[in-house]
């Protein structure tokens, strides 16, 4: 019995020497967990993460303001075509150039080709706008929200996803960026679909990602929440209508989301104060056309002209009206100056070039403009999408309809880009149009523009040829969209 006493007293002090030898691994490896998770973290996370623990207010958020309140016709007005004779005595066009044409299949439309360098770290896939990108990334991030939001919560976040390397990733996402070619708009709705695949389904989860990722880009993002939800708050350089925002230090902050537009009229809690050297606001300008997955379609666009009729067979990229699908609304510049599609391009100017060839600046024009007035069924943006919807050229191809402003937008694309001449927007109450500069006089109506008379071309006037206005803002002076800034 003393026997089995002294072994078991062994063998409880050997078991014991264990447990104490365990657990002293255990320290050992905590401490070199937090070794290595705060090696990532910089003092200015830190010092960042201390900050947003503490410096809250609350600011109302007011509802999104509506481009024109005045209402577009719902009916358009037609004239008799009619031929002017200062046509004969314009000038000439120069020559049309023909774009490069694309490097496409004929009858087979091969993807985008990106790729960036991998390294064996967790990856994620993601589908962007159907095309299948591969990144370095864990396959959910797995950082608990306190519910309900607060300060301390987001607080806790900037601190936790900054104690994950995010180098590799950065990289990665700028070499798509680049490939892609796409802009700030691009850029976010990249980096939107990688948070929702990894934020495992949580919204408010996905939205403080997001908010992580456009400040470590370098853009002044900031976060806010409001009845346990999480918002996401972009100044922009454009102006952005029927998106609800907040104004700190007279900057708009706009509550902007990539799935869907939100109507708020609550207060948000937010920080007054950002992130060091993240200056960049979100700019929605679209100087290049997006490289991206290829869905190319083909329709004729039919039109009548001195009572010829013509067929000009186009081709568009589906998926780039699909980018801008979900575009927020924004100041008429962006869509004036945006480019056509390549492909969209080069098929309206092969298809438009023999009509052109050899006639008058005017009496060019005037092709162009018949074939915007006629080709394209007219409605307004609120019988076909229930809401004001602006149309890049790219997707006025794409819907069946199209109004006064769209109309304006791919007219002025082709003047300029096949003609090569000088056109401005006009901005009336409730309407949209051009004008055009031409090397000779013409008689008709006209706006003065910096001391350059340029001469009304309205896209939406069924059958007027150039320097004819709609009757009813003969009178009425428009506010000039500069094409050329």
């Amino acid at each position: 019995m003393i026997l089995f006493k002294r072994v078991l007293f062994a063998v409880l002090c050997i078991s014991m020497l264990s447990v104490l030898s365990a657990q002293d691994d255990y320290e050992t490896w905590k401490s070199q967990q937090k070794t290595e998770m705060v090696k990532y973290i910089s003092e200015q996370d830190k010092a960042f993460a201390s900050f947003l623990e503490k410096n809250w207010e609350q600011f109302e958020a007011f509802k999104g303001n509506v481009k024109d309140t005045t209402p577009k016709p719902k009916e358009i007005p037609e004239v008799e075509p009619r031929k002017i004779e200062e046509l004969e005595v314009t000038n000439k066009i120069k020559e049309i150039k023909i774009p490069p044409k694309m490097q496409i299949e004929e009858k087979e439309q091969k993807d985008c080709m990106v790729k960036v360098e991998m390294t064996e770290d967790p990856r994620v896939t993601i589908n962007y706008l159907g095309l299948p990108l591969e990144l370095n990334y864990q396959q959910q991030v797995d950082i608990q929200l306190q519910s309900p939001i607060n300060e301390k919560g987001i607080a806790d976040f900037w601190y936790s996803i900054s104690n994950i390397d995010h180098t590799t990733f950065f990289a990665q996402t700028s070499d798509y960026r680049e490939q892609l070619r796409l802009n700030d708009w691009g850029y976010c709705l990249l980096l939107n679909e990688i948070t929702n695949q990894v934020s495992g389904g949580s919204q408010n989860l996905s939205r403080l990602l997001l908010w992580f990722m456009l400040t470590k880009s370098g853009y002044e993002a900031k976060v806010g929440f409001a009845e346990d939800n999480v918002y996401l708050l972009l100044p922009c350089k454009n102006t952005i209508y029927g998106v609800s925002y907040i104004i700190i230090d007279d900057k708009r902050f706009y509550t902007l989301s990539f799935d869907k537009e939100e109507q708020l009229n609550i207060s948000i809690n937010t920080y007054n104060g950002k992130y060091p050297d993240a200056d960049d606001l979100i700019d929605l300008s679209v100087n290049e056309t997006p490289k991206i997955k290829n869905t190319l379609i083909e329709k004729e666009l039919k039109f009548k002209y001195e009572n010829q009729e013509y067929t000009i067979p186009v081709t568009y990229n589906q998926t780039t009206a699909e980018y801008f699908k979900n575009y927020p609304q924004t100041d008429l510049e962006v869509y004036f100056k945006a480019p056509l599609s390549e492909e969209a391009t080069y098929s309206l100017t092969i298809g438009l070039k023999p009509i052109l060839d050899g006639r008058t600046e005017a009496d060019a024009a005037n092709v162009l403009l018949r074939f915007v007035q006629t080709a394209f069924q007219y409605k307004t943006d609120g019988d076909q999408f229930g809401s004001e919807k602006s149309l890049f050229s790219d997707e006025t191809l794409f819907y069946p309809y199209s109004d006064c402003e769209d109309r304006s937008i791919i007219f002025a694309y082709l003047i300029s880009n096949i003609l090569d001449l000088n056109v401005i927007g006009l901005d009336y109450p409730g309407h949209i149009s051009t004008a055009v500069h031409f090397q000779n006089e013409l008689s008709g109506d006209k706006v003065n523009y910096h001391s350059t008379n340029f001469v009304i071309c309205d896209p939406t006037y069924i059958n007027a040829n150039v320097g004819m206005a709609m009757p009813k803002f003969k009178e009425v002076e428009p506010k000039i969209i500069d094409l050329n800034k």
